[in-house]
């Protein structure tokens, strides 16, 4: 009767810890791309702007999204803010970087990034929207939420397309490292339903 038992509780997480593992490893996709993508922009911007504090640059970002970096440095204790860009950068949320991608953004930021990398040309609005939905998947793991409700395959290969489109090398290190296909294979077999 206890071994029954035992089955019945096994089999009760199983799931839970199945959506979790792969929670863990679509993380690790999602935090390469963004630190891959936030530092491509820092530098980018860096460069055009001679600055590391390119978002101090007069007309450059929407009023909005300057307030929101002043009200960053704002609640840094006054020496860290002024010590580093990046210790601002760190603190810029992933929506802000993806933003950076849209239509607003063409001729100031996008159309610069397209000289930096050829194979960028003309994918803005395809680069943006896969982005979003990576974004969005992001937020979902970030909060615990129901990710089998998601195409996690399409997600995935999201992450890889848009990592490879800034460092080739590192997308094919991390998809020949992942674990993520494996993991969705298997909550097939475990019969999770959902977007799997």
């Amino acid at each position: 009767m206890d071994n029954r038992k035992e089955q019945l509780n096994s089999s009760k997480y199983e799931l839970f810890i199945l959506i979790s593992e792969i929670s863990a490893a679509l993380w690790v996709h999602i935090a390469i791309f963004e630190v891959t993508f936030r530092n491509l922009i820092h530098s980018l911007l860096t460069k055009i702007c001679g600055s590391d504090f390119w978002w101090r640059t007069p007309n450059l970002l929407s009023k909005r999204d300057h307030l929101d970096i002043m009200r960053i440095e704002q609640k840094m204790p006054s020496n860290k803010a002024s010590d580093s860009s990046y210790k601002v950068l760190e603190r810029i949320s992933f929506s802000f970087w993806v933003e950076l991608c849209s239509s607003r953004y063409y001729e100031k930021i996008w159309k610069k990034l397209e000289v930096e990398i050829p194979s960028l040309l003309e994918r803005r609005k395809d680069f943006y929207n896969k982005a979003r939905e990576i974004r969005n998947l992001r937020n979902v793991i970030a909060h615990h939420g129901p990710i089998l409700r998601r195409d996690l395959f399409r997600d995935h290969a999201y992450l890889h397309e848009l990592t490879a489109l800034l460092d080739p090398e590192l997308a094919n290190e991390v998809k020949r490292k992942s674990r993520v296909l494996d993991l969705l294979l298997n909550a097939r077999l475990v019969g999770s339903g959902g977007g799997i």
